[in-house]
């Protein structure tokens, strides 16, 4: 049971400090890095982001290179301290939605972890398993959380190239909370509605987050991503995978079909590509409104005010325009803090949906857990 550990979002205390730890992210195709400024809100001081030099395990085994591209990274953004908070890549953690009851007299740590138990059939030593309660009452006695396992052994790795980095980890978490950590701020400051959608796209994996104020009501991986649809397209028109990126970044996924100031060509290629991608996009969009349906029935009718497009298709022209369109709700690529007048970019008022993950984590720095 020791390894059972308990992440419980009541009422987040301030903290007596100025500037947060910073958030730090290893995501799909490039690392992210953010810190904060202590406000209400808190506002970004620092930010920056760098693709992999090489592949991301690479990276994360190699200790000299490791702490040479952080310093790159931390220096370019003038970043201060060598304090982080920080989230596993998400390919090592598992996310299991359970319904479990609890005995008079037992606890939800017992009743989950004899259930955990008896689905993983190993020594439960063997895995850092956190969870978050999705709902703790009901009529009929059922229970809902999401669990989340990772092997010890790759967090005790993880955690000791970064301390061979030259960084101190004061938490480690997982990035659905740390989305709900985001999301809720901009909630309580009025810049969200209170049912939140994130779709966090990757190579091949999607994750779906949905926040309801101060609650994680859901979190689903489903198969989908840049690596996949790309294929599809490069496949298609039988091009290399390279030329096809090129083709989205070229074109976008223009559902424009009326007259504008594009050329005949441009539009062939967009319509082209549109029609090739469309159907992946569909498939996305059916999982989207079952996640809605889920989010209605867990907030008694509650509608999904606002889906956030955040991940490596974030930055595809068109997409959240495309997603918008399929699934009649309101789909854009966020902008998740307010820049402090003296960061770098602080009249910028471009989307950053790449800051997301890792100013949910630097926030940790300003709460209680």
């Amino acid at each position: 049971m020791a390894n059972l550990a308990r992440l419980r979002f009541g009422p987040e205390r301030r903290a007596k400090v100025a500037i947060s730890p910073i958030g730090l992210e290893f995501a799909d195709q490039g690392c992210n890095v953010v810190q904060l400024l202590s406000g209400n809100p808190p506002t970004i001081r620092a930010h920056a982001s760098a693709p992999y030099p090489v592949a991301r395990a690479e990276l994360l085994n190699s200790p000299a290179g490791l702490k040479s591209f952080l310093k790159k990274l931390f220096k370019s953004g003038g970043f201060a301290g060598t304090k982080v908070i920080t989230a596993l890549p998400s390919d090592d953690v598992r996310i299991l939605s359970i319904t479990y009851q609890v005995r008079p007299g037992q606890s939800d740590d017992s009743a989950i972890a004899k259930l955990m138990q008896e689905r993983i059939g190993d020594d439960l030593s063997q895995f850092v398993i956190d969870y978050v309660p999705i709902r703790t009452e009901s009529r009929e006695g059922d229970r809902l959380a999401m669990v989340l396992l990772s092997e010890r052994s790759t967090v005790i790795n993880y955690l000791e190239q970064l301390r061979k980095a030259g960084l101190v980890v004061e938490a480690m978490e997982v990035t659905p909370v740390a989305i709900r950590r985001l999301v809720s701020t901009l909630i309580s400051a009025g810049d969200a509605p209170k049912n939140v959608l994130m779709i966090d796209t990757g190579e091949s994996k999607t994750h779906l987050t949905m926040i309801s104020g101060q609650r994680l009501l859901f979190d689903q991986e489903i198969d989908f991503g840049e690596g996949l649809v790309l294929e599809q397209i490069s496949v298609a028109l039988d091009s290399p995978r390279e030329f096809a990126r090129e083709m989205v970044f070229r074109q976008g996924l223009n559902t424009n079909t009326g007259p504008g100031p594009e050329s005949v060509e441009d539009t062939s290629s967009s319509n082209t590509i549109l029609t090739i991608v469309r159907p992946q996009f569909a498939n996305l969009v059916a999982e989207v409104r079952r996640a809605v349906l889920f989010a209605s029935s867990e907030t008694r009718g509650g509608e999904v005010g606002q889906v956030f497009l955040i991940g490596t298709m974030a930055h595809w022209p068109g997409a959240a325009e495309l997603l918008s369109q399929l699934a009649e709700l309101p789909v854009n690529t966020p902008r998740p803090l307010m820049f402090s007048a003296d960061a770098k970019d602080a009249d910028d008022d471009t989307s950053r949906p790449e800051l997301v993950i890792p100013a949910g984590l630097a926030l940790r720095g300003f709460t209680s857990a």
